[in-house]
């Protein structure tokens, strides 16, 4: 161990090690993503496209799950028992 913390460290500063940034960052390949920031303003097609996401429409979606359910009691009972779980995760979660 000590032996490895003495070799790396007899490197540090070497003049043969030294390259530019531009050189360090071509080295590491062009698989990477290039950095954005974090205030960069993108469009929503531009986070949409890089990805891989499809628009999708209203229409589209309006009615899908509706054969879910024999009954809308059927699905009030079900959206009853999601809220009653929570309730219950709530009491198991108080000190």
């Amino acid at each position: 161990m000590a032996k490895a913390i003495l070799n790396r460290r007899s490197k540090v500063g070497r003049s043969g090690n030294l390259r530019p940034a531009s050189k360090r960052a071509a080295a590491r390949g062009t698989r990477e993503k290039p950095a954005t920031g974090f205030s960069e303003s993108r469009s929503i097609e531009d986070l949409a496209a890089e990805q891989g996401v499809k628009p999708t429409k209203l229409e589209d979606i309006l009615g899908k799950g509706a054969d879910l359910w024999e009954s809308d009691q059927a699905f009030e009972r079900f959206v009853e028992g999601i809220y009653a779980r929570r309730r219950e995760d709530r009491e198991f979660a108080k000190p």
